[in-house]
């Protein structure tokens, strides 16, 4: 084990706590609340950072600290003008947001930012405290604008540039997956020898294909496609054109056309803004599909993966995805994933052992894909098994191991900017 260290990971606009698959939690929630835990787990303290933008936050600045369990606590930061900002409106918060840290929480040995805002302050907190700073960025504006399609909107060229200078600042970046790396390399020129690949992990003790008491299973029913028994495939995450339900609810208007005979149904679980939400309902009535297609809110890990054992598919159509943790918990619940071929989506879903990748995200492809897995239940049974095998090996507690370990080959390079001091490598951990 890496000698044990303190660590502040920085999560400046969402809060680890929160639900994912609403407001702006998504899956670096997820990463951040289990490496925390996985962290703790193995002996290392750790304090996690967010901005409080809640309506009632304080105005006064300050830090609220909750403890969470012994070695772990959330620092709730406040500051004037705060409550109530959008996430656009979030980076002039950042420099004000590392000073009230540098003020008032303990000087950590290592500084791991969670995405590029709170990368923007975790080097003015690198610097004043002379530790390393490691960075996980989950999303990149010039990755998400080369697959951005109509209605996904651009991120702007400031996000752009102040992901290449924190690339370029950090002693070390972590990334999902090898084809993540590559993009680091080709769209931001970073050094090859600072970004280190860790794959996310998954919490088997929620997500697993053991049902709970008294939950239905699919094996207790007749295969999909049988009399009375519909294909059922779960959509889980936020609803936005980037996460594409939009293109299932399509893709499901075309199959009821082409194949009236093999009834589909389609759970949609997850929160949007009101615009796109009310669209996309707005869609499936004028489709004809209330009675095919459901909404529901996000929901906590047992229930939702008590949902993804009930699923034949988890469909995972998104335009751009670092990894796409829903897949994983997916594949954990033994259910196969129906994924779009790009990214890091191609490392998540293993095609045709673990699920099918879509070459695309017309409606009428993933149309097609799920007939021909609606036609093939033995198929269907394969994956899911396979699928709950290949999940077994990617815990939280193998990430954290090697998050560490980042972390144990910078500390010695405390204050150390430059040089070969601060090279790692790119094997995958």
């Amino acid at each position: 084990m890496s000698a044990p260290c303190h660590v502040l990971l920085i999560s400046l606009h969402t809060c680890p706590l929160e639900q994912p698959g609403s407001g702006d939690a998504g899956g670096m929630n997820v990463y951040v609340r289990h490496l925390a835990e996985a962290l703790v787990d193995a002996g290392h303290t750790v304090d996690m950072a967010t901005l409080d933008r809640g309506a009632g936050a304080p105005s006064a600045a300050g830090v609220r600290t909750t403890r969470i369990r012994a070695g772990l606590r959330l620092l709730t930061v406040s500051l004037p003008g705060a409550a109530g900002a959008s996430k656009e409106e979030l980076p002039v918060f950042t420099p004000a947001f590392a000073d009230v840290l540098r003020a008032e929480a303990d000087r950590p040995d290592v500084v791991h930012a969670h995405y590029w805002l709170s990368g923007s302050a975790g080097r003015e907190l690198s610097d004043a405290w002379g530790v390393p700073l490691v960075l996980t960025l989950h999303t990149t504006a010039l990755g998400k604008n080369l697959r951005a399609r109509t209605g996904e909107g651009v991120e702007p060229a400031s996000r752009a540039e102040a992901e290449a200078e924190l690339i370029g600042r950090a002693e070390a970046t972590v990334v999902n997956t090898r084809t993540e790396a590559l993009q680091m390399v080709e769209l931001y020129d970073a050094d090859p020898a600072r970004l280190t690949v860790i794959t996310p992990g998954v919490d088997l003790s929620a997500f697993s294909p053991d049902a709970a008491p008294g939950e239905l299973r699919r094996s207790d029913e007749p295969p999909p496609g049988s009399p009375g028994r519909p294909l059922r495939i779960l959509f889980a995450g936020r609803l936005q054109a980037l996460k594409g339900p939009h293109v299932l609810v399509d893709a499901l208007a075309r199959l009821r056309a082409s194949h009236p005979g093999l009834p589909v149904e389609l759970d949609v679980v997850g929160v949007g803004t009101r615009g796109f939400t009310a669209a996309l309902q707005e869609r499936v009535r004028e489709l004809g599909l209330e009675d095919a297609v459901r909404f529901g809110p996000a929901l906590p890990a047992p229930r939702l993966a008590a949902r993804m054992r009930r699923a034949d598919l988890v469909a995972v159509p998104s335009s751009s995805e670092t990894f796409g943790l829903v897949a994983l918990e997916a594949q954990a619940c033994g259910t196969p994933v129906l994924a779009t071929d790009v990214d890091g989506l191609r490392t998540a879903v293993l095609d045709g052992l673990t699920g099918r990748l879509v070459p695309d995200r017309d409606p009428a492809s993933w149309a097609r894909a799920v007939v021909e897995l609606a036609g093939d239940p033995a198929a269907l049974a394969r994956m899911g098994a396979a699928a709950a095998r290949r999940a077994e090996g990617h815990s939280w507690e193998r990430t954290a191991r090697a998050t560490a370990d980042v972390y144990a080959r910078l500390r010695p390079r405390a204050g150390v900017r430059g040089g070969s001091g601060r090279c790692l490598n790119t094997l995958e951990r």
